[in-house]
């Protein structure tokens, strides 16, 4: 018999992952020659996430594990936490705690991973009551990420099943800095992606705001390909070739006796150039961010206690 570790992350999540939990056993109780555990992953939840799970593990018929994290060190790394805890079963199964990702998928990855594929992945055909905005935003966020990498994330979620040689593969990585879609996609597997689409009713109000996505797309783009700074030098040839052309006008005015007073120019061309190097120097400390971070050498998450069948411990 197959078995299957579903991971859950999960941060102030007390009001939706009783349900969730719920409505997982509910659809996988009924898989064939597959065993299931769940592993709730409490990313420094301060709503009391951790006790709600806490109590469903010693009611539940299935097996509940719960990783508590010391802190809130962000989803990527509650992943790994979850990924790094699985690796002796047979496939794992990444998905939300708030029924974004609607578990009545879940027997249709697990037959596509026994008939060969190694990921099998939820992809978004509708986004919910998503507003337009943040769709606009999203969208463009996911072509701005395929220009840089090469790699087609478009719809795609953290809603997937890896096979034991995916995750292992995934642990092995050593960077810090993580993008789970990008590096899941990036380690090319076999895959089949399934569409679903996001129910109106597991979206409330979402704690990202604009800044906040913002933030991720930058910290994505940029802990996965280097291709940005490529933008610093395309902008230094530009003002290159500005300077170029205005030079060479001015002297040309000189030599026929037409040159004028070029406060203005002079004072655009400052504020050009300022914003250029503005810019360069954010862009590249960005990256010298990420160095800084990766030659540290902290650990990517701590682990505060561990519920699993045998008992808490540390």
């Amino acid at each position: 018999m197959k078995e299957i570790a579903i991971v859950i992350p999960a941060w102030n999540e007390a009001s939706t992952i009783g349900n969730n939990l719920s409505e997982i056993n509910r659809c996988i109780k009924d898989i064939e020659a597959t065993k299931f555990s769940l592993l709730v992953i409490d990313d420094g939840s301060e709503d009391g996430t951790a006790e709600i799970v806490r109590k469903i593990s010693n009611e539940a018929d299935i097996a509940v594990s719960l990783i508590c994290l010391s802190r809130h060190f962000g989803k990527e790394a509650a992943i790994l936490a979850g990924l790094e805890h699985s690796q002796d079963y047979d496939a794992v199964i990444v998905m939300d705690s708030d029924l974004q990702h609607p578990p009545t998928l879940i027997a249709d990855m697990v037959r596509d991973w026994q008939s060969g594929f190694q990921i099998v992945e939820g992809v978004k055909n509708s986004r919910g009551n998503e507003s337009l905005l943040r769709n606009i935003l999203v969208r463009g966020y996911y072509r701005i990420f395929t220009f840089f990498t090469g790699l087609s994330i478009e719809g795609e979620s953290d809603f997937k099943l890896l096979d034991a040689a995916v995750v292992s593969a995934y642990c092995d990585l050593t960077e810090n800095n993580r993008f789970f879609r990008g590096l899941i996609s990036w380690l090319n597997y076999p895959t089949k992606k399934i569409p679903f689409n996001v129910p109106d009713s597991s979206r409330p109000d979402s704690s990202w705001s604009v800044s906040n996505l913002f933030g991720y797309a930058l910290s994505s783009v940029t802990s996965f390909t280097a291709f940005p700074l490529q933008i610093v030098t395309f902008l230094g040839g530009i003002t290159f070739f500005i300077s170029l052309v205005i030079g060479g006008k001015a002297f040309f005015d000189k030599l026929t006796g037409n040159a004028v007073d070029g406060f203005t120019t002079v004072i655009l061309l400052i504020l050009m150039i300022g914003s250029i190097l503005m810019f360069s120097i954010g862009l590249i400390g960005v990256y010298v961010g990420k160095i800084y971070d990766e030659v540290k050498k902290r650990p990517k998450y701590v682990i505060d206690q561990i519920k699993s069948d045998q008992g808490d411990y540390k």
